[in-house]
């Protein structure tokens, strides 16, 4: 269930309706997008969260050291799926 190729076949449907309405969290998910290698980018159910999966820590602290970089306001945490 929790494969990334099951996930990332997933759809939130409120997520268009949050990015169209706010367009920061749109400007956000499509940084998330273009930074090394996610294999997806969702807004979390309700918009709580936009999460960045990654194949490997190495890309995934990459990622997030640019993201803070770029966001230094915004909390950033990496996790690991169990």
């Amino acid at each position: 269930m929790f494969d990334y190729k099951f996930l990332n076949k997933m759809h939130n449907s409120l997520e268009p309706i949050a990015l169209s309405k706010y367009p920061k969290l749109k400007k956000i998910k499509s940084y998330l997008e273009g930074l090394s290698k996610p294999l997806f980018v969702r807004m979390t159910g309700s918009g709580s969260a936009i999460v960045a999966y990654f194949q490997n820590k190495k890309d995934c602290n990459k990622s997030m050291t640019q993201f803070r970089k770029e966001y230094k306001k915004y909390w950033c945490i990496s996790s690991k799926t169990i």
